[in-house]
C-alpha cells in the first residue's frame, strides 16, 4: 500500500451516469489482488475525504476505475478532465480467493461489475458470468466481457431475462448440488437474496461488500459490517474486507 501521485489521462462516460476513470500512477502500486480498491483524493476543494473505488483494472503504472455518479464526491470526479492531478491509496483490502476445484461463476449487478472484472480477465474467461442492470443501455458497462456471451438479466425486460440477476442464476442451477463457487459484487439487497436463493445448496459464495468509507486504512471505524461473528460481529470493510464469506455475513 503507497500513497501516490497520478494523473488523469482518460475520464469518459460509458452510458448516462456511469464513467471510466483512467490514471496513470508517478510509480507502480505493489501487488494487485482482484477485489481490492483505492481511495482516490478527487480533485475538487470542495470534497475533502477520498473516495473509494475498486480496481477494474491495472498495469503498466495505469489504473482503472468504473464509477457510478451518486453523490458529491463522484459528481466532482465526473468533471475533472484529463491532465488533472489526484492522489491514488493503495492498493487496499482483501481480495477474492479462488476455490481451485470448483469451477467460477461470477456475479455482479449494475456497478458491481467494476468489483468482478479484474477477476474475470485473471480467469482468461474459464468462468461464467451473470450481471444485472436496469435497462439494456446498462449492458455496455460489461465492456470486454460482453465478448463473451454473458448471462444478462434487465429489470425492464429490454435485454436478456426479465427479473434480477439472482433469479437469473437460480433459474441456471440444477437441482443437484453443482461443483461451483460464486463471487458477487452488488447492493446489499443482491446479497441477501443471493443468501436465501442458495441456502439450501450451501454453495462456496464470496461477495465484494461496498460501504461508505472516510481512510480505508480502518482508523476510523466508519465502515463496519455486521457478521455472524459472535466474539467480534461488526468487522471493518476495509480491512476485513471488502470481500466477505456470504455465509459469514448477517443479512
Amino acid at each position: 500500500m503507497d500513497d501516490i501521485a497520478g494523473r488523469i489521462i482518460e475520464n469518459v462516460s460509458v452510458c448516462k451516469g456511469y464513467y471510466r476513470c483512467r490514471i496513470r500512477l508517478s510509480k507502480a502500486m505493489g501487488k494487485v489482488d482482484a477485489g481490492q480498491f483505492v481511495m482516490v483524493r478527487v480533485p475538487s476543494s470542495d470534497v475533502f475525504l477520498r473516495r473509494p473505488f475498486s480496481i477494474l483494472d491495472y498495469g503498466s503504472r495505469v489504473v482503472t476505475i468504473l464509477y457510478k455518479v451518486v453523490g458529491k464526491g463522484t459528481d466532482a470526479l465526473a468533471r475533472a478532465s484529463r491532465d488533472d492531478r489526484v492522489m491514488v491509496l493503495g492498493p487496499l483490502g482483501n481480495g477474492f480467493h479462488l476455490e481451485r476445484k470448483s469451477r467460477p461463476v461470477l456475479v455482479a449487478g449494475g456497478i458491481g461489475v467494476a468489483g468482478i472484472y479484474l477477476l474475470w480477465q485473471r480467469l482468461k474467461g474459464r468462468a461464467d458470468v451473470f450481471f444485472g442492470c436496469s435497462t439494456r443501455k446498462e449492458v455496455v458497462l460489461l465492456g470486454d466481457i460482453n465478448r463473451a456471451n454473458p448471462h444478462i438479466s434487465t429489470l425492464d425486460g429490454s435485454r436478456g431475462f426479465k427479473g434480477t440477476v439472482v433469479e437469473l442464476l437460480a433459474s441456471h442451477l440444477s437441482h443437484g448440488k453443482e461443483d461451483v463457487a460464486i463471487y458477487a459484487c452488488g447492493p446489499q439487497a443482491m446479497f441477501a437474496s443471493l443468501k436465501e436463493r442458495l441456502r439450501e445448496k450451501g454453495l462456496p459464495c464470496q461477495v465484494l461488500v461496498e460501504e461508505r468509507m472516510a481512510c480505508g486504512m480502518g482508523l476510523c471505524f466508519g465502515c463496519v459490517t455486521k457478521t455472524t461473528d459472535d466474539r467480534e460481529p461488526y468487522k471493518r470493510v476495509c480491512m476485513e474486507g471488502p470481500v466477505f464469506d456470504l455465509w459469514q455475513l448477517s443479512l
